[in-house]
């Protein structure tokens, strides 16, 4: 009877030693006594890293016997069964902290590259690292990890991630990485998102390119999306809708040439979103004299107002538009003429609180 290799793996695992998943089950068993003693970090310690290094080593001792024409879906049945046996899965009583325990191991396939994804746990939810691997000829090699190791207040930033992704190499043979990742919470429509860039160099060095959080709306899923090439790397997320505003898409677009990374193209992609944006940035100094006046009059910062009114485009002008906002429950309007050029540049043309219509 001819044995496959991967069953080999199988019955080992499940009926001998795993001596990595040992020393990660008696870890995360030290690490359950600890829960809510360390609030500032949501429970998360030095010890945390330990744990998430015990995870990708047991990870990657099943990949020492995973070739790239292997299923990837046999794999990840076989790391749920160990995860499972070694009964390191929350299964009730742990919420709110997964403190001493993990989620299911995510593996997929980018471009050439493996993607590993680990979570472990901490208060309301789990801190999550991302690993990349190319095939060496022999054996998956590690080349770049997201994680989390600073267990600070001021620093420590766990991340739920959603997407890593690798770009096509560049004529010099490297390649831009971006990570794509939002703050787990017990329940909030509102966390931070992030999104990072790296560099990777054909002898596997990495710099960090961009590093960026905005405060998002985190109603969809995922809540931050994005893409990336050699030279340019887009990310979309949804900004506004506390209190009782409305939220807006918004997007980020930059070009990277070296180091340099320099943000163009549209920031969104309709009027009312120019008009949701522009009342939240910061004050433009270059601004003509009328426009600065009224966006420090109507600058806020918590993202609160509503539409009344529905956009309106004005007759036989199809590129300008007429926005109106309440920004306070005062029934007092606010009304915007914007230029709407397509398609995604909008200019600010006229602002004013009188009943009357902008258009023209």
């Amino acid at each position: 009877m001819k044995v496959h290799p991967f069953f080999f793996v199988l019955t080992v695992c499940v009926f001998g030693q795993d001596p990595p998943l040992e020393a990660l089950r008696t870890t995360l068993a030290a690490l359950r006594p600890l829960q809510d003693k360390n609030p500032d970090t949501r429970d998360a310690t030095p010890r945390l890293t330990v744990a998430k290094h015990q995870l990708r080593d047991w990870v990657e001792s099943r990949l020492a016997r995973f070739s790239p024409s292997d299923n990837e879906r046999a794999l990840l049945a076989a790391l749920h069964d160990g995860i499972r046996d070694a009964k390191l899965f929350c299964e009730d009583e742990c919420n709110p902290s997964y403190l001493g325990f993990v989620d299911d191991v995510q593996i997929r396939r980018e471009r050439e590259f493996l993607v590993v994804h680990t979570s472990v746990g901490i208060r309301c939810g789990y801190d999550e690292s991302a690993y990349l691997y190319n095939w060496s000829g022999s054996a998956w090699k590690r080349f770049f990890s997201l994680e989390q190791d600073v267990y600070t207040k001021q620093r420590y930033l766990p991340q739920t991630i959603h997407s890593v992704q690798v770009s096509e190499p560049d004529a010099a043979g490297s390649r831009l990485v971006l990570g794509l990742g939002s703050k787990p919470g017990c329940a909030s429509g509102f966390a931070p998102v992030y999104y990072r860039v790296w560099r990777i160099g054909k002898e596997g060095m990495s710099q960090l390119l961009l590093d960026e959080s905005k405060f998002a709306n985190v109603g969809e899923e995922p809540p931050i999306r994005g893409s990336v090439t050699p030279n340019e790397v887009t990310v979309k997320f949804v900004l506004g809708g506390t209190e009782w505003g409305f939220p807006w898409r918004t997007v980020r677009h930059y070009s990277i040439e070296g180091r340099r990374v320099l943000q163009t193209g549209p920031t969104v992609l309709t009027p009312r979103d120019f008009v949701e944006e522009w009342l939240d940035a910061p004050l433009n100094k270059k601004a003509s004299p009328w426009l600065a006046e009224w966006q420090r009059k109507l600058h806020r910062t918590t993202g609160a107002g509503d539409f009344p009114d529905p956009p309106l485009q004005c007759p036989g002008r199809g590129d300008l538009w007429q926005i109106s906002t309440r920004l306070t429950r005062d029934p007092l309007k606010t009304l915007f003429l914007v230029q709407w050029n397509e398609p995604y540049e909008f200019e600010m043309l006229q602002v004013s609180q009188e009943s009357q219509s902008l258009c023209p």
